[in-house]
C-alpha cells in the first residue's frame, strides 16, 4: 500500500557542543558504526590553548593561598599583642579566604577546559546506522552549550535491528 512505513523504534541525534572547524568526518550515510566510535573531529586549536591558559593561571593560585595564609598568621599574631586592629585582621582573614576559593575557581576552569576539549571529538552515542549526515569536513559549526538545543546536528543514527511498521489497515481486516 501507498501509506506503508517503515521507521526505526528510535533515532537519536549526533550533536556537537564544541565550536569550531570541522576536520572529518569518518562515516558515510548508511554505514553501521560502534558506540564510541569517533565520527566527528572538531579543530582543537582553540580548546588547546583555553586549556594551557587556564591550567598556567592554576599554577599561580596555590603560592598566592600560601602567601594570604602567612600573611593571616602574621596577622593574627600582630592581633593578639594589639598591634593590629580588628578590621585588618578581619582584611587579611577575607583575603586568605578569597584565595582559597580563587584556587578552588581555578581547578574548576580547568576541569571545563579539558571537558571542551574533550567535546572537539564526537562519538558515536549508540551502536548503529547513520542515517543523515548533516556536516562535511571543512564546515564550521557554532554550539552554544547553554542553549536548550544542546549542541549543533551533526548526524541522526538508528538501530535498525529493531523497526516499527506504520500502515492503514481496514477495520474489518482486523479481527
Amino acid at each position: 500500500p501507498d501509506d506503508l512505513q517503515i521507521e526505526p523504534e528510535s533515532t537519536v541525534e549526533v550533536k556537537s557542543k564544541a565550536s569550531g572547524e570541522v576536520l572529518s568526518v569518518n562515516g558515510e550515510t548508511g554505514d553501521i558504526v560502534e558506540a564510541g566510535t569517533l565520527l566527528v573531529a572538531i579543530d582543537k586549536r582553540t580548546p588547546r590553548n583555553r586549556l594551557a591558559e587556564t591550567e598556567a593561571a592554576l599554577v599561580a593560585e596555590p603560592a598566592r593561598r600560601q602567601i594570604a595564609e602567612t600573611q593571616m598568621k602574621r596577622a593574627r599574631t600582630l592581633f593578639a599583642s594589639n598591634t593590629l586592629t580588628q578590621s585588618e585582621f578581619a582584611q587579611t582573614q577575607l583575603e586568605f579566604a578569597n584565595a582559597e576559593a580563587q584556587v578552588v575557581s581555578m581547578q574548576v576552569a580547568v576541569e571545563n577546559a579539558r571537558i571542551t576539549l574533550d567535546d572537539t571529538d564526537v562519538r558515536a552515542p549508540i551502536t548503529g546506522t547513520i542515517i543523515e549526515k548533516t556536516v562535511e569536513p571543512g564546515i564550521v559549526i557554532t554550539s552554544p552549550t547553554q542553549a536548550v538545543s544542546g549542541g549543533t546536528v551533526l548526524m541522526k543514527m538508528a538501530d535498525l535491528s529493531r523497526v516499527q511498521v506504520r500502515t492503514r489497515v481496514d477495520e474489518t481486516d482486523i479481527g
